[in-house]
């Protein structure tokens, strides 16, 4: 009896004992699932700011590669552009190099084929902005007050022709000019001012550079000016000597 009532009491003490244990256990393991719990749910959170801060980031490259592109696309265009330009800007140098060469040349021709009248100062040469001007002094070309062109002028003519012949990238233009003096009687009905002798003397020149010069019409222009554009004064003959002239200008083609 006493035996049966010790082993009663054993069992119940550790049916006791293994309750508190489980107990135990069971409270152990309630705090790590919540922690791990707690744990997930911070580490699911810091996954949703990450996933975010990518979202915005792949925002932010694409909007960055779209600026990239169009800044890409302009600068492309711009080189295209400088490209044109630069091409533009050597055929320029080009021509202007060759308009140089052509005039340098023609300027050589004339200075040979007229050293005479150049070394005498009928005839004068000027570089004038990229045109070269033939300044004739009229009586080598006129007799005074006439318009027709003398013997000594055509052959002076003919030989500034053959200077100016080859190059067909000059134009020429045929500027006539006379001093103040007042038309005198015997000419007052075909020339009443200086305007018509001038204009008449540019006309005559062009026409024998065409017909007797051999030089293409459309390269030629006469213009009279008579004596609103003089070189000197009109109050001294030797001034009204330079202001009678006739200048012919070479102009490139453009």
């Amino acid at each position: 009896m006493y035996r049966n009532s010790s082993l009663f009491v054993l069992c119940s003490l550790l049916l006791l004992l293994s309750a508190c244990v489980s107990k135990s256990k069971y409270v152990q393991l309630e705090t790590e699932h919540a922690d791990a719990m707690h744990e997930l749910q911070y580490t699911e959170t810091r996954l949703g700011y990450t996933e975010e801060s990518r979202e915005k980031c792949i925002d932010s490259l694409a909007d960055c590669q779209g600026r990239f592109n169009e800044k890409k696309a302009e600068l492309s265009q711009e080189m295209e552009e400088l490209q044109v330009s630069l091409e533009e800007s050597q055929s320029t140098i080009e021509k202007q190099t060759k308009v140089i060469r052509d005039l340098h040349a023609t300027k050589e021709k004339i200075e040979t084929s007229l050293k005479e009248q150049i070394e005498a100062k009928e005839v004068k040469l000027e570089e004038i902005e990229g045109k070269l001007k033939v300044t004739l002094v009229d009586k080598i070309l006129f007799d005074t007050g006439k318009v027709e062109i003398g013997k000594r002028g055509k052959e002076v003519l003919l030989e500034l022709a053959d200077s100016l012949r080859e190059n067909k990238d000059q134009n020429i233009m045929v500027e006539g000019h006379t001093d103040d003096v007042p038309i005198g009687l015997a000419l007052i009905e075909k020339y009443p001012t200086n305007w018509e002798l001038s204009t008449a003397r540019a006309v005559g020149v062009v026409r024998f550079l065409q017909e007797k010069g051999w030089i293409e019409p459309e390269r030629l222009t006469a213009a009279g000016y008579s004596y609103y554009r003089p070189v000197a004064s009109n109050d001294t003959p030797e001034g009204r000597r330079q202001n009678r002239r006739i200048e012919i200008i070479l102009v490139p083609k453009r």
